[in-house]
């Protein structure tokens, strides 16, 4: 039982994270305040890796539960777009030189 509480509870936070990271992402891009989706993408590639520990556990040793990989296979993918999204639209934008 605590294997599975476990385990859904890691999915859950990391989609929980997810929507969040998202959210934030929107909210500092329509104040164009770019610079600030770095640390959503550095915490989107943590949660990524501790997810993927997750399913790495799970898949090798048997804890007698069902295991939905493709669902966290599904979200691993989302954070990985989401990620490279972030990188692409954290750049600050150059200023001209002054002369």
């Amino acid at each position: 039982m605590v294997a599975f509480i476990i385990y859904w509870a890691a999915i859950l936070v990391c989609i929980a994270w997810g929507v969040l990271s998202l959210w934030f992402s929107i909210y500092y891009l329509s104040r164009k305040e770019n610079g600030n989706l770095w640390a959503f993408a550095f915490f989107n590639v943590l949660a990524g890796i501790v997810l993927a520990i997750v399913l790495v556990i799970y898949k090798t040793w048997d804890f007698e539960i069902t295991t939905y990989s493709s669902l966290i296979y599904t979200i691993l993918a989302s954070y990985g777009v989401l990620t490279v999204l972030q990188a692409i639209l954290g750049r600050e934008p150059k200023e001209a030189a002054k002369a």
